[in-house]
Formats: C-alpha cells, sequence, structure tokens
C-alpha cells in the first residue's frame, strides 16, 4: 500500500509552447503601455509641452463631448516637464478631428 502515484511529465513540445506564449504576452503587455505613453505624448506635444520625460499613463478611456456629440480619449497622466523642472499630473483630452484639452496641476 506504499506504492507512490505515478507522475507523468509534460512532453517538451508543450514546455517551449508555454514559454513562447509566456514571451509574446511580456512583449504584447510592453507594447500596449508603451503606445500608451506615446499617445499620450503626442498630445502633449500639441498642448506646447515638448520637454517632457517619464510619462506614466494610469488609464485611457473613451469620452463623447456631450456638446458637440464628438467622440475621444481621456488620458490619466503624470509627467516631469524638463523645461520648468516640475511634476504634472492630471487629465488630457483629445478627439478624433485632433482637438485636445488639458487639465494639469504642475508642482
Amino acid at each position: 500500500m506504499d506504492k507512490k502515484p505515478e507522475i507523468r511529465k509534460l512532453p517538451k513540445k508543450t514546455i517551449l509552447y508555454m514559454i513562447i506564449l509566456t514571451i509574446l504576452a511580456v512583449g504584447a503587455m510592453f507594447l500596449v503601455q508603451n503606445g500608451r505613453a506615446m499617445k499620450a505624448s503626442a498630445a502633449l506635444h500639441k498642448l506646447g509641452f515638448t520637454n517632457i520625460s517619464d510619462v506614466v499613463v494610469f488609464s485611457r478611456s473613451e469620452f463623447t463631448n456631450q456638446d458637440t456629440k464628438i467622440n475621444g480619449f481621456k488620458y490619466s497622466l503624470k509627467f516631469k516637464d524638463l523645461s520648468s523642472n516640475k511634476q504634472c499630473q492630471g487629465f488630457v483630452l483629445q478627439d478624433f478631428k485632433g482637438n485636445t484639452a488639458q487639465d494639469l496641476d504642475c508642482k
């Protein structure tokens, strides 16, 4: 009665597939986060913040302007303005027509 249960090893192909899928998932996650930061940086450049670094996007959500019925994105972000050496955080709104607006607090 002291028999140990037989443990079946995973095939090498399955292990290889799991490693490849993990690498692809990490790469996709990096691309999504980097893409958000690049789009938010482009919106900040339109607003006149040309010398910025350390852009961190917390969230990106869709919004609809009730007056004009135009859809767009709202970025909740934080960045460092190198020209004034201030840390800024807040919201940047960019609609699909290219109009941008801001609600930023720089300290």
